[in-house]
């Protein structure tokens, strides 16, 4: 039965000022808010107010997008509230994990309940995607499209594969024609979705630029450009507004998006992109794996354990900042290296992400160890770094020392993904959980706020799920926990599975299929259940001199493999 806290003398907030009634409400976090709604009517009515949830949904969207996306200045409240709602609705996720939320206070719900959820380090199901029939060769790129709700991904022999995030059905499969190379479409190596433009990069120095198709056609993408540069294989790709940042072999350049920005025709292709800057970074042979751009500084990733801030020497003096591609050519780079390893040289890279909202950086050195990083300008206009901790997760002990790619969940979470592995780490650097990957090695990534989508050698395109209640696809329908998942069939296990189904049938007893009696259906676990009750009630009331060993000479038939 629910309490009247008025009637019972337990309401204490009809009895505040209405500005203090809202103080109390603003100062509490999400959790105790949520809870208020449950306390007696009047503190429902308090709760349910747009404004108290406002805070928490523009927190968490800040710390989702980094700080990378924020709302435009002049909004004002209930203006900026709603602006903020279709914003989470449709742009935040490509599962429609919000899609039903009419309130702030909803949204909030959802988001608290994903937070949960990760922080469990358990996935609530798993799917596999690919089954053969769309990707045969190793997977190289893979992104999210929220807007659309798809996944997109690419392999060595060209193809580009678009995904229902919700039902995991592929629905268009296709390549990219490319000129200037011995191959007539393009390799997808880096795939990046920025709005309703996307960008393809390729191992040999070449990328696609394709715009969304509105017409209603069967492509998704159109190709309306190709880019040309001289920096060898696009390792790294970055949209920022109307510029992509491209990384390349020794050097970092910026092109000019802008034409392309509202522009569905389908009649225009091939247009000329202009180059605005190129930058050299300081080593000419490392690519450069990975980077974020802030503030009109560029970090970068390279080979070996080390990072690059780019800067230009007259920016930070400048009010209001101006991007880096609108300042003068004149800049310079700011090294930071990593730590001593041992044996590995060049071999292994620096990976980066941003972590927050406040500018702070995840530096992951070859030998996998991390760090967080921040920056600030001094008086002199020098950039200096600061390490908020020497280690925040040390290195990995084993053969799989590689990083593919570090992701930061705001404040609250990190992921590591290793070639045969996720692992989650709370903010502090303890670890969560780890969820093993039996599909081949990892070799590309994304995440998104609901699931985390991996591509491996093996042609596999695996999702792992962490919407609460989120039961996935019949494609790959997977089980719904980390731990269940590690039990997930790989070939050669395939094979192990069929060898140890041959093996019972050969002893007369096929567990993997319910048996019959009298038209019903007996479950083999309740058979074995009901057997090792009954063995074991057996054996309390059996008289010791009674109990039997081992039978010998006793011939087990042998299946054929």
């Amino acid at each position: 039965m629910e309490i009247n806290g008025s009637e019972n003398g337990m309401d204490g907030l009809d009895c505040f000022p209405a500005e203090v009634r809202t103080l109390i409400l603003e100062l509490l976090d999400l959790e105790s808010l949520l809870k208020c709604h449950d306390v007696c009517h009047s503190w429902r009515e308090h709760s349910l107010y747009e404004t108290n949830y406002l805070p928490h949904v523009l927190d968490a969207y800040n710390q989702l997008t980094h700080g990378t996306r924020p709302l435009p200045a002049d909004l004002r409240g209930s203006e900026k509230a709603q602006f903020l709602k279709e914003l989470v609705k449709t742009s935040m996720s490509a599962l429609p994990v919000f899609a039903e939320c009419e309130t702030l206070r909803d949204i909030a719900v959802v988001l608290h309940r994903l937070d949960k959820s990760w922080l469990s380090g358990s996935n609530t199901s798993f799917a596999s995607l690919n089954r053969g029939e769309v990707h045969d060769a190793p997977i190289l790129a893979v992104a999210i499209d929220a807007r659309t709700g798809s996944i997109v991904t690419g392999d060595t022999g060209g193809v580009v594969a678009f995904w229902n995030a919700s039902t995991g059905n592929c629905y268009h499969r296709c390549r990219f024609p490319i000129n200037g190379t011995q191959w007539n479409w393009a390799v997808p190596y880096r795939i990046a979705i920025d709005g309703d433009i996307m960008v393809i990069g390729t191992p040999f120095g070449g990328a696609i630029v394709a715009i969304r198709n509105l017409s209603g056609g069967p492509d998704p993408f159109l190709k309306v450009a190709e880019i040309w540069t001289d920096g060898g294989q696009i390792a790294s790709i970055r949209i920022e507004g109307t510029v992509c940042i491209l990384g390349e072999v020794g050097q970092v350049s910026f092109w000019d998006l802008s034409r392309f920005v509202g522009n569905n025709d389908q009649a225009v292709t091939n247009l000329q992109v202009p180059n605005l800057m190129t930058i050299g970074t300081q080593n000419d042979v490392s690519p450069v794996h990975s980077l974020f751009y802030r503030e009109s500084s560029l970090f970068v990733g390279l080979a070996g354990s080390g990072i690059q801030q780019i800067v230009s020497e007259c920016g930070q003096a400048l009010s209001p900042k101006k991007q880096l591609w609108e300042l003068p050519p004149s800049h310079y780079i700011l090294l930071v290296s990593g730590p001593e390893i041992p044996g590995i040289g060049d071999v292994g890279c620096s990976q980066l992400c941003p972590v927050g909202a406040d500018g702070d950086i995840l530096v992951s050195w070859a030998d996998s160890s991390i760090c967080r990083m921040s920056w600030t300008s001094k008086v002199e206009d020098e950039l200096v770094w600061e390490p908020r901790s020497q280690f925040l997760i040390r290195v990995v002990d084993g053969p799989y020392k590689k990083t593919i790619a570090i992701y930061a969940r705001g404040e609250k979470e990190i992921c590591r993904i290793k070639p045969n592995a996720i692992e989650m780490f709370r903010e502090d650097g303890i670890l969560i959980n780890r969820i093993p990957c039996n599909y081949g090695a990892i070799s590309c990534v994304a995440v998104d706020p609901a699931f985390i989508v991996v591509g491996t050698r093996e042609a596999a395109v695996c999702v792992y799920y962490f919407a609460p209640g989120r039961q996935v696809p019949a494609y790959g329908q997977g089980p719904s926990s980390s731990a269940a998942t590690s039990t997930l069939r790989s070939p050669s296990l395939e094979r192990k599975h069929t060898y140890k189904r041959k093996y019972r049938e050969a002893m007369g007893m096929d567990l993997e299929t319910p048996m019959v009696v009298g038209g019903t259906v007996i479950d083999p676990d309740r058979i074995r259940t009901t057997t090792a009750t009954a063995t074991k009630d057996i054996s309390k009331s059996r008289p010791a001199k009674l109990a039997t060993g081992p039978r010998a000479n006793v011939k087990i038939p042998v299946p054929t493999p």
